[in-house]
C-alpha cells in the first residue's frame, strides 16, 4: 500500500477499534445520544429535545446523524452515538493528506496525517460523541475548497458552492462558529496576500444563496414545525452571544490555550515553535493558509470568555501540516519545487522532541506511584505498569534519537508509543473504569425503585445534577426527571404526603431545612461525574438509611460541585 493508505488504515484502527466497548460517559455523550433517541422514539426531528424537553444548546445535525446511523439497529448504542465523530475524524485525516500532498508532497502529507491521527486531542475527540470532530471536518471541507480555488485547481463557482455548503452544515452542527471560522480564515489569507478583491470571484451570489437555503430551511422548519416555546434567535443569543461575552460553564482567562494547546498536540507540541518560525520565514502559499488557520482559531476562541480545550480542534490539521513541513525540511526531503529553499537547523526538531521524550519518560516513572491516587478508579495495577513501561520506553527512545540528531527516528518513537498507549487504554483501561463512569447500573436502580411512583403520575426530581438527568433518560429508556437547582422546589416535592423520589447531589443539601433532612431516607448511592449522587425517598423503606446518617458518613462531609457541563 501507499503511505497515504497506510495512514488512513492506521487512523481507522485508532478511531474505530472497540468504539462501542464502554458506556456513554459524562459530560456530553449521553446528552447527544438521548437527543437522538428521543428523535427516533417521538418522531420530532426539527428541534433536539433531551430529557423530555426542548434543548436550545445545539443545532440538530449531529443528533440527526446519530439517529440515522441508529435506525438500522433499532436503537441508539454507544457505537452508533460515537460513529459520526469517528467517521468525521477519518475524513479530516483524508483531507489533511490531500491538502498536504498538494502543498508539500506525498511524504510530508503522510507524516502530517499520522501526526494528526496520533495527536492526543484529535484522537480523543474522534472517539467521543460530541459535535467537535464533525465541526472540524466540515470546516476543513470548506478550507480545502477555498485552497483549490486559490491555487487555480477549481473554478470559483464550484469551489465557492462547496465552501458555503460546508459552512452551512457546520452551522447546523454547532451554530455561527461554523461560518465564522472558515470565512474569517479565508478573508485573512486574501488580506495577507493583498488580494481581497479576488473574493468577488468565489461564488459571490450563488454561494451565500446556498448557505441561506440550507441554514434557512432548518430555521424555518424549527420555527414553524418545532415546539411553540422554541426560538432559534433566542437560542442564538443565549448560547452564542451571551456565552461568548459572559461565559456559562467554562469561563477561562485569555491565555487558556497557551496552556492547553501543548497538551492537545502531544506528542508533537515540541515542534510548534519551529513550525511557526519556518512558516514565517518561508511564507509560501501553503504556509500562509495553514498559519492563518492555526492562529485564527486560537485567537478567535481566546477572545471568547467561554473556552474549552476541544474548541482548538479545527486548528490541529493546520498545526500538524506545518510541523510535518518542518520535519520534511530538516530531513531534506526534496518533494516540491515550489517551496523556497530555506535552511532550517535540525535542533528545531530534535530539541523539541527531546523535551517531549523527557516528559513521556517522566510520566512513565510517575504512573506506578499514582496507583494510590486514582481514587475510585479500578484500573488494574498490571495495566498501569504496562502503560508506564510503554511511556518510559517511548520517552527514552525519543530522547536518545533526539540527542543523536536522528530526526525521523525522533518522530517515529513517540508515534509508536502513542499508538500502543491509545490501544491499551481503549481495550483495557476504559472497560475497567465502567463502574465509576457509567450511570447505567444506578439508572436501573432508579427505574425499579420509582416505577410505582411514576406510574401514579408523580415526578422524580433531579436536584443539582447538571448533566446527569440525560444519563437517566437514556439508560432508562425515557426515565425523565424534573431538573432543578431550586431547594424550595425540592422541599415542596419531598413534603408531599405520597411516597415520592428525588435523585440529589449529596454535597448540595445544606439549604434544606434540618427537620426535612431527618425525615428523608436514602435507598442507594453512587459516585458519578465527581459527585456523590443519592436516591432519596420521603418515606421509610426496608434497607434504607436516614439521609442525615449518610451525609455525616461521607468522607470529610465534603460539598464538592463536580460540574462537567
Amino acid at each position: 500500500m501507499t503511505p497515504r493508505r497506510w495512514v488512513l488504515a492506521g487512523a481507522a484502527v485508532l478511531f474505530l477499534w472497540w468504539l462501542g466497548g464502554h458506556d456513554l460517559w459524562a459530560p456530553d455523550e449521553p446528552y447527544f445520544a438521548e437527543g437522538a433517541r428521543e428523535m427516533i422514539v417521538d418522531g420530532q426531528w426539527a428541534v433536539p429535545h433531551v430529557n423530555g424537553k426542548v434543548t436550545p444548546d445545539k443545532p440538530p445535525l449531529f443528533f440527526w446523524l446519530i439517529a440515522l446511523l441508529s435506525l438500522p439497529v433499532g436503537e441508539v448504542t454507544p457505537l452508533t452515538a460515537r460513529l459520526p465523530s469517528a467517521l468525521a475524524a477519518l475524513g479530516t485525516v483524508a483531507l489533511t493528506l490531500r491538502l498536504g500532498r498538494r502543498l508539500y508532497g506525498p511524504a510530508t502529507a503522510a507524516l502530517a496525517g499520522g501526526m494528526l491521527a496520533t495527536s492526543f486531542l484529535f484522537w480523543d475527540k474522534a472517539r467521543w460523541s460530541q459535535t467537535d470532530a464533525l465541526l472540524c471536518f466540515l470546516i476543513w471541507v470548506a478550507l480545502s475548497a477555498f485552497e483549490a480555488w486559490r491555487a487555480g485547481d477549481a473554478g470559483g463557482r464550484r469551489a465557492g458552492l462547496l465552501f458555503w455548503l460546508a459552512a452551512a452544515l457546520a452551522v447546523l452542527t454547532k451554530g455561527p462558529v461554523g461560518l465564522l471560522l472558515p470565512l474569517g480564515i479565508a478573508l485573512v489569507v486574501l488580506a495577507l496576500e493583498r488580494d481581497l478583491v479576488r473574493w468577488r470571484g468565489f461564488a459571490p451570489l450563488a454561494g451565500p444563496a446556498v448557505f441561506t437555503a440550507v441554514a434557512g430551511a432548518w430555521v424555518a422548519w424549527a420555527t414553524l414545525g418545532g415546539p411553540s416555546d422554541y426560538s432559534v434567535w433566542g437560542a442564538l443569543r443565549e448560547h452564542f452571544i451571551d456565552r461568548g461575552l459572559h461565559g456559562m460553564h467554562h469561563r477561562q482567562p485569555w491565555w487558556y490555550f497557551l496552556e492547553r494547546l501543548p497538551q492537545s498536540l502531544m506528542p508533537w507540541s515540541g515542534l510548534i515553535p519551529g513550525a511557526l518560525v519556518l512558516a514565517w520565514r518561508r511564507r509560501g502559499r501553503g504556509d500562509r493558509l495553514l498559519a492563518a488557520a492555526a492562529l485564527f482559531v486560537i485567537l478567535f476562541f481566546s477572545i471568547s470568555t467561554e473556552k474549552r480545550e476541544l474548541y482548538a480542534l479545527p486548528s490541529l490539521p493546520a498545526f500538524t501540516l506545518l510541523m510535518a513541513a518542518l520535519v520534511a525540511r530538516v530531513a531534506t526531503w526534496r518533494e516540491s519545487e515550489v517551496l523556497p529553499p530555506v535552511a532550517v537547523d535540525r535542533r528545531w526538531v530534535t530539541v523539541g522532541q527531546g523535551v517531549i521524550g523527557g516528559l513521556l519518560a517522566l510520566v512513565g516513572l510517575a504512573l506506578p506511584l499514582a496507583v494510590g491516587q486514582l481514587e475510585g478508579v479500578p484500573v488494574p495495577r498490571a495495566l498501569l505498569l504496562t502503560l508506564a513501561g510503554t511511556f518510559a520506553t517511548a520517552g527514552v527512545a525519543t530522547v536518545v534519537f533526539s540527542w543523536r540528531g536522528r530526526v525521523v527516528a525522533s518522530i517515529v518513537a513517540p508515534a509508536s508509543g502513542c499508538v500502543a498507549i491509545y490501544l491499551l487504554v481503549v481495550t483495557l483501561a476504559y472497560p475497567a473504569m465502567e463502574p465509576v463512569k457509567s450511570a447505567r447500573p444506578f439508572t436501573a436502580t432508579i427505574a425499579r425503585a420509582t416505577a410505582d411512583s411514576r406510574a401514579a403520575g408523580l415526578p422524580v426530581v433531579a436536584y443539582r445534577l447538571d448533566n446527569l438527568p440525560e444519563h437517566f433518560a437514556f439508560w432508562g429508556g425515557g426515565l425523565y426527571t424534573v431538573e432543578t437547582g431550586d431547594p424550595e422546589l425540592l422541599r415542596r416535592h419531598l413534603e408531599r404526603p405520597e411516597r415520592v423520589w428525588a435523585v440529589v447531589h449529596g454535597g448540595a443539601l445544606e439549604p434544606l431545612p434540618p427537620e426535612l433532612l431527618e425525615r428523608l431516607w436514602v435507598t442507594d448511592t453512587t459516585r458519578l461525574a465527581r459527585r456523590d449522587v443519592l436516591l432519596v425517598a420521603n418515606h421509610e423503606l426496608p434497607g434504607a438509611r436516614r439521609l442525615s446518617e449518610v451525609v455525616e458518613a461521607r468522607p470529610g462531609a465534603r460539598s464538592d460541585e463536580g460540574s462537567d457541563g
